[in-house]
Formats: structure tokens, sequence, C-alpha cells
């Protein structure tokens, strides 16, 4: 059956129902994880502190398992972003691209990969450079006397070796979201719109159009 008018939103001339708009956030957030130059490549991640309140950071987004509807990033586990999900799992993550237009919110229950084959193999997968933020002799946030990197100065002109950056790899962690609600907001000239939709067990159980 044809998409109605009454029943779908149009983005760039193409209408999508709810089923298809479904399909087009997770497809987005895909691309993010694929295309470095995407909007999408990076979210802002917020967490409960000990203050129960919002705690906001931005990370990368390393990887998006659309099936199971996971996302991924990568995060030093002596961070405050870890000490906060090791006492409460629930996480959110926001996505925007300004031009695309499209704010993405979800909603996900984290687990932290500190010592698995997962964690490894992402390990293995990072390059010299960007394990560096791991590489830090003190936890992420402590307090500094002067302006610090935080690992060896040598290391701002030099890469490491992976013989050196292995000896840090103990302070990587992958955190894997879960997502059971995710919002999709377009923003138009003519009218922004909005749907939501919740998931169980990675399964789609409801999906509605709601008010932007």
């Amino acid at each position: 059956m044809p998409t109605s008018a009454q029943d779908s939103i149009a983005i760039n001339d193409t209408p999508y129902n709810l089923q298809e708009l479904e399909k087009l956030a997770w497809k987005k957030l895909v691309n993010g994880s694929v295309k470095k130059k995407n909007g999408f490549r990076t979210m802002c991640v917020g967490t409960t502190n000990d203050n129960n309140t919002a705690a906001l950071r931005i990370v990368v987004n390393r990887k998006v398992d659309e099936v199971n509807k996971t996302i991924y990033f990568h995060t030093d586990n002596r961070s405050r972003k870890c000490y906060d999900l090791q006492k409460d799992n629930r996480i959110s993550l926001l996505f925007y691209d300004a031009r695309q237009r499209v704010q993405i919110v979800v909603k996900a229950h984290a687990t932290l990969h500190t010592n698995d084959a997962l964690k490894n193999d992402r390990w293995k997968a990072t390059s010299p450079q960007a394990r560096l933020g791991y590489m830090t002799m003190e936890p992420p946030n402590s307090k500094s006397d002067h302006p610090t990197l935080g690992y060896e100065e040598r290391f701002s002109t030099l890469k490491p070796t992976d013989i050196e950056s292995d000896l840090f790899q103990e302070n990587f962690t992958v955190v894997a979201c879960a997502v059971y609600e995710l919002e999709f907001l377009y923003l138009d000239f003519t009218g922004n719109r909005k749907a939501n939709f919740f998931y169980e067990n990675s399964v789609l159980q409801d999906s509605f159009w709601a008010v932007p």
C-alpha cells in the first residue's frame, strides 16, 4: 500500500511512514559509525553522577549493530562515565547533524567490556594515535598543577609503538549500549516532525508520531 501524506513525513522529497523512518534512523546511525565526516560520527553521552545530576561528554560513535539495536563507543575505564555506569547503567545518547537537520536521541542500558574478546579486538583495531587517550599516567580529570597532556611529552610529536601502547591496554573499555528507546526529530522550516520508537530485547515493540 502506498504511503499517504497523512501517515508520513517528507525528508528531501522522500515520504517516510513510521516503519520506513525507523529504518532510516538506524541507517543514519550506522553511517555515522563508518563515515568520519558524517554528522552522526560523534554523540553526546549522558550518565547520572553521584549528585543525581546529568553528566555530559562527547564521544565517538565506533560501531552500530542495527540487528541487535546496540551502539558502541570506547572510553577509559578510569573515567567518571565508567564510574557512573557501574552504579547505574542507564545511558542517553544525543546525535545531531545540522546539515541533515536531524536529531536522534537514544536511551539504552550500557554494558562495560573491560576484559574480553570484544575489548581485545577493538584495541587491536585502534590506531597508535587513538591509543594516546588511554596512556595517561593519572585517571582522566585528575587535578594538575600545570597544563598537561597526561602522557609522556615525547608522544606529542612521536606516535607510540604497539609495544609502548599495549602497556596501557588495561585502561581501555568498550561500552555497548543496548537501545530501548529512540526519538527521531526532523527539523524543517515548514514545521518540525517527531517520532518515538520503543524496543524490548532488540525488537521494536511500539512506535508513534509525537508532537515535536
